[in-house]
């Protein structure tokens, strides 16, 4: 029997481990926990808008198996936010916002050092922080807000959340692959890490991202892994619903895709779509072109650059 302990803790292994119980069942399992938990009383209060966004992450989530370099970064990101003066942006998420600091769990990483002069040249001068860690997912993030990587003012304008392709890698490897009940899980993590944030400072203004287009990066033929659809398509396209549907409840939340320039039309027989790998060679991360067609078309202009900025 699963325990709602056991359940909190780790839904993909109780899944796993007794099939009876379906991962949609175990998920609803957390909901009822999250809702009684004081931290989520905005979830409460708009629970109508995220019924179909169940909680997986949840109360207090076990610390993650992280090597120590993951520790010995969400370490340093916890020391610089109790150090900040005039943080006006906070960018939390995954490998795709470390790349901005040309790092991989804190060390530099040579494949994103032009990534990170992009942002250098975009947001150089703002008063900006990321806080990213490579391979994070949805209660990974969650975890390291509530130890200690939430900002030390309710002050900050706005926040950046990019977090959720991590968890569709996790649910494939553990052959969990229906894509709506993979998009309830992880689209509901996604939503606990914005009412952490909501719950710790209303009156921060959140860009909550859709999740990027990915192809299928383990497929070792060029042409095939880029190809669209892949068996991550159907349940990114359902999180970034269920994620939209949440914004538009949300008057702190604006809901923002910036898929354009990732995705092309496939020209080989049989037409299609594929990843544009000029823009995201390794079909998961943008390089410098694509971060700075990120950046410069939607991003940017989302957290209210001035346009000569953006071309300066």
């Amino acid at each position: 029997m699963i325990t709602l302990r056991q359940a909190a803790l780790d839904p993909i292994a109780c899944a796993r481990a007794n099939r009876k119980y379906s991962l949609a069942f175990t998920v609803i399992l957390l909901v009822l926990i999250a809702l009684l938990h004081p931290g989520t009383r905005n979830l409460r209060k708009y629970s109508k808008e995220v019924s179909d966004a169940i909680a997986h992450a949840v109360d207090s989530p076990a610390e993650p198996k992280k090597a120590p370099e993951w520790h010995a970064l969400h370490e340093k990101y916890t020391k610089e936010l109790a150090a900040a003066k005039d943080v006006d942006l906070l960018m939390y998420g995954d490998s795709i916002f470390e790349s901005l600091l040309g790092n991989q769990f804190g060390q530099a990483n040579a494949v994103w050092a032009d990534v990170a002069k992009v942002w250098t040249k975009y947001h150089g001068s703002s008063k900006s922080m990321v806080l990213a860690i490579s391979g994070d997912t949805t209660v990974q993030l969650l975890w390291r807000l509530q130890h200690g990587e939430l900002p030390a003012t309710t002050d900050i304008k706005q926040a950046v959340i990019l977090i959720g392709t991590n968890d569709l890698t996790a649910y494939h490897q553990h052959q969990l692959t229906d894509a709506d009940e993979t998009a309830s899980a992880v689209s509901a993590g996604v939503i606990a890490v914005c009412e952490q944030l909501i719950d710790h400072s209303p009156r921060m203004k959140i860009v909550l991202m859709a999740l990027l287009p990915r192809g299928a990066k383990e497929v070792e033929a060029p042409a095939v892994k880029a190809l669209l659809p892949n068996k991550f398509t159907a349940a990114i396209d359902a999180i970034n619903e269920r994620l939209e549907q949440y914004a538009a409840g949300r008057k702190q939340v604006t809901y923002l895709d910036c898929s354009q320039g990732f995705v092309e039309d496939n020209p080989k027989i049989g037409g299609g779509k594929r990843i544009n790998v000029q823009h995201m060679p390794d079909v998961l991360h943008p390089n410098a072109a694509g971060m700075q067609q990120m950046l410069t078309v939607c991003l940017g202009p989302a957290l209210g650059l001035k346009q000569t900025d953006l071309t300066a």
